[in-house]
């Protein structure tokens, strides 16, 4: 029930809606409808049928589209369901080059990354039956075909419930939530690997390895140092390709350059190899969020979706807050005088530490690797790749915030070198 209205909120494939329900000269409309007159949807019902061994199956009228796919529900004769998801042709507004990798290669991470947490792990996922990469199947698009959960995305469904500003849901549903996020990322970062990039199955003898990544159609790689070069490069290339004239042309541009130089400082590790910090790296979820959770109506995570961001990472990685989540710390150093922005702060710093300390207590219950997140995330190296994770929206006074921080970071280095060396020819 909506706590303020206390009507019943749609819930699953029941709120989605199809083509004929916008106006025809609407952009969505008409790029669903092209899609969904260009799809061979007999063939895939076909392949969905066969799977099965047989059983009839039918596509729901209604759908869900995003950015990048379109979702129908297939339903058999006997009552269960699947949803088809379907690639669509990419749009003009969302920079190609984002994503470095290949369609076909970015669906067989979300497909590994499913099938591995269907098999290792506890966690709420979809089971893949069938798929396909390429765009010239049978069906007219890549696709891929597996279970249907019954929920809504919690960032959707906060808004149908019309939630308290920064809540899902109520207060204790909403701490609930964020206590089953941590345990996601907690539980993910229980997986060690010794190389860096994204996770990948061999189809021939469904093994699962670390391949290359799909942000930069590089790796995999041994040691961090490489990792972090090769993401700020991509981060920098990608910016300049894209971002508006102010952005291009201030001095925050360079904050992937700073980036590397200040990875080698602050990136954890007990290695002393010179090509920097090597393994173990850990699993996790690069877009893990509430945008990418299926919800039910009292918030509980019941599907963890949209999985292409899965990856083996150094730590610091694996240390980032949820995105999308109102649990972003402040740049280090950062002093804030707006009210709004003091405001916000306000709200949200007991929330940064309270999650913190849920995957501190999760992890310190686990059975975990020696090595844990919790000690991380609000840690120098954690801040650093924040920056430049926030540098990818080209916002020119996001970046020029970095940029103070990353300053501050870097004359802290230098004067703690200092005092180091001072203490050092005094003793002597």
């Amino acid at each position: 029930m909506n706590a303020a209205s206390g009507t019943t909120t749609v819930l699953g494939s029941d709120s989605w809606i199809g083509a004929d329900a916008t106006q025809s000269d609407d952009a969505f409309h008409q790029r669903a409808s092209a899609f969904v007159a260009a799809v061979k949807w007999d063939a895939l019902l076909s392949i969905s049928s066969h799977v099965r061994h047989g059983i009839p199956c039918k596509a729901s009228d209604e759908f869900s589209v995003g950015h990048f796919n379109m979702v129908r529900r297939v339903v058999f004769d006997d009552q269960v369901s699947w949803v088809a998801r379907l690639r669509m042709p990419p749009i003009s507004d969302v920079p190609a080059d984002r994503e470095a990798a290949s369609v076909a290669r970015i669906m067989q991470v979300e497909v590994a990354g499913m099938r591995f947490l269907k098999a290792k792990t506890d966690v709420p996922v979809p089971k893949v039956h069938s798929y396909n990469t390429e765009q010239d199947n049978d069906v007219g698009a890549p696709y891929i075909l597996m279970d249907y959960i019954h929920g809504n995305v919690a960032s959707e469904m906060r808004l149908a419930k019309d939630c308290a500003l920064g809540l899902y849901g109520t207060p204790e549903q909403d701490r609930s939530f964020r206590r089953e996020m941590a345990m996601i990322q907690a539980v993910l970062a229980t997986f060690t690997f010794d190389r860096i990039g994204s996770l990948y199955q061999d189809p021939a003898t469904e093994e699962f390895f670390v391949g290359p990544d799909i942000e930069t159609d590089k790796g995999p790689w041994s040691h961090s140092s490489d990792y972090f070069a090769d993401v700020a490069e991509h981060a920098l290339r990608v910016c300049v390709n894209n971002a508006a004239p102010d952005v291009l042309t201030g001095a925050s541009l360079a904050l992937p350059v700073i980036f590397t130089d200040l990875m080698k400082r602050f990136g954890g590790s007990n290695s002393n190899s010179s090509d920097g910090p090597a393994a173990p790296f850990c699993l996790t979820n690069r877009d893990l969020g509430p945008h990418n959770l299926l919800v039910d109506e009292e918030f509980h995570i019941v599907g963890v979706i949209d999985l292409d961001g899965i990856m083996a990472a150094p730590y610091e990685v694996a240390a980032q807050f949820p995105v999308l989540a109102g649990l972003d710390p402040e740049p280090p150093g950062h002093v804030e005088t707006m009210p709004a922005a003091l405001e916000r702060i306000k709200r949200t710093e007991p929330l940064i530490r309270e999650y913190n300390d849920m995957v501190k207590e999760i992890e310190e219950c686990a059975d975990s690797p020696e090595r844990k997140i919790w000690n991380m995330m609000l840690s120098n190296g954690a801040r650093v790749v924040q920056g430049l994770s926030q540098y990818k929206s080209h916002q020119k006074f996001v970046n020029d915030r970095w940029l103070d921080a990353y300053g501050r970071l870097l004359a802290e280095c230098f004067n703690s070198t200092a005092r180091s060396s001072f203490a050092t020819k005094n003793r002597g």
